[in-house]
């Protein structure tokens, strides 16, 4: 599967209530499945530009410029919840989980399509 992809089950699961999204045990494993990809994604496009791995990663793309703080703080807060974050937070954090893991992709995307070109 491709980004996209996994940004449209975050999508999905962004329409329903709270309590169809907690009663339904498959979507909520899709969900987690869903972010751990697109965070994979977003570190290997990040890893096409600088060196490291999970924080150390963000932190030399801020470094570099490819990515701005704050935008890296949320990236790492996405990671610290879609580890250790209950199923209600995932819920609850849906829509600013997808707006950061896109925002940070395109724009790395951007830099790495310019860097290969």
């Amino acid at each position: 599967m491709e980004f996209r992809e996994y940004y449209s089950i975050l999508e999905n699961a962004s329409r329903l209530t709270m309590e169809d999204y907690m009663a339904n045990e498959n979507i909520r494993k899709q969900v987690r499945h869903a972010i751990g990809q697109m965070l994979r994604i977003l570190f290997e496009v990040g890893r096409s530009l600088v060196d490291g791995d999970g924080d150390e990663l963000m932190w030399n793309l801020m470094k570099k410029g490819y990515l701005q703080a704050p935008l890296v703080q949320e990236i790492l807060d996405v990671i610290t919840l879609y580890k250790s974050g209950s199923d209600e937070m995932i819920y609850v954090s849906l829509v600013r989980i997808m707006e950061d893991i896109e925002e940070a992709y395109l724009m790395l995307k951007g830099f790495a399509s310019r860097k290969i070109s």
